[in-house]
């Protein structure tokens, strides 16, 4: 990539919690900022602030945390300034400084739903192998199958031959429940229907966000979830290793053509659907809390 090339992207911003002057950085569920690849470890590296000022420190990662152009020896923090960049396994992190003005709240997304935002962004950039779709595994449509292609599409399912996928079961309504694939995963709503929906075996009302290999049931059919995304960040939640790559490039640039590379599971162990990512972060310090601003750059 030539110097000074841009780099179309896709960001986000999101508020977490500074009140105690520590925020950590991984790939678990339990980090204050979860970072859903592959290269990135569990509890990788933790950002503070004491009486002396700010802090950065790696937890011990596999693929290491930069500051700067240097790579920070484990368990040993070191003192960060104004302007100066993390690298933490090819995901950048640049330091602004504080912002007393701004407070938590005001604008963004939350932690909780981050992570999987991420996933939903880099699936859309970069489409895996599996897509999304309902597949019918008793009842009259038998092996029949609803992509859910289109991302914040309504998908109907009912008798009614307009629905999306048309069911000959006499215990669903013409248009019985509706379906719909956002960034948040893959909802489910009845559409007032005469017998309801369940999932897993339980009647909903109103809405219901979707789990990979959850059923749904309406009527005498049964449908299973397959939810590639979802699927993937709870690979990346429960593995305890980071993969190993190449040492992480200072630049933003170069996350373009250095990518980590996300595995997604398979029934078929042999052919795994892979899904490249690449992020650059940037991260403003509020007093009362910590603001990043995220671009996905392809």
């Amino acid at each position: 990539m030539e110097p000074g090339t841009r780099v179309a992207g896709i960001e986000r911003v999101v508020e977490v919690p500074f009140d105690s002057g520590e925020a950590v950085l991984g790939r678990h569920q339990g980090a204050t900022v979860e970072l859903p690849f592959p290269a990135v470890s569990a509890l990788h590296a933790r950002l503070f602030r004491d009486e002396r000022g700010y802090h950065i420190e790696d937890l011990g990662s596999a693929n290491g945390t930069w500051l700067g152009r240097r790579r920070l020896p484990p368990h040993l923090a070191e003192s960060i300034a104004i302007g100066e960049t993390v690298n933490l396994a090819g995901i950048e992190v640049r330091f602004d400084g504080e912002l007393p003005d701004a407070s938590p709240g005001q604008s963004g997304e939350g932690t909780a739903t981050l992570a999987r935002r991420l996933v939903h962004a880099i699936f859309e950039a970069c489409p895996p192998a599996e897509c999304a779709r309902l597949v019918v595994e008793a009842g009259p449509a038998l092996g029949q199958e609803l992509v859910l292609l289109a991302c914040n599409r309504v998908f109907t399912v009912g008798r009614g031959d307009l629905c999306d996928l048309v069911l000959a079961d006499d215990d669903v309504s013409r248009e019985h429940a509706a379906f719909e694939r956002g960034a948040e995963g893959i909802v489910v709503r009845d559409l007032e229907s005469k017998n309801g929906v369940e999932v897993g075996g339980s009647r909903i009302a109103g809405a219901r966000i979707l789990r990979d290999g959850e059923w749904v049931r309406v009527g005498e059919t049964r449908l299973r979830v397959v939810d590639p995304e979802e699927r993937y960040l709870r690979q990346m939640r429960s593995g305890e290793d980071a993969l190993p790559v190449q040492e992480p490039l200072p630049s933003a640039a170069s996350l373009v053509t250095t990518a980590p590379k996300a595995v997604l599971s398979s029934s078929v162990p042999s052919r795994l659907p892979v899904v490249a990512s690449a992020i650059a972060i940037t991260t403003l310090f509020l007093a009362l809390g910590l603001v990043l601003a995220l671009a996905l750059p392809f």
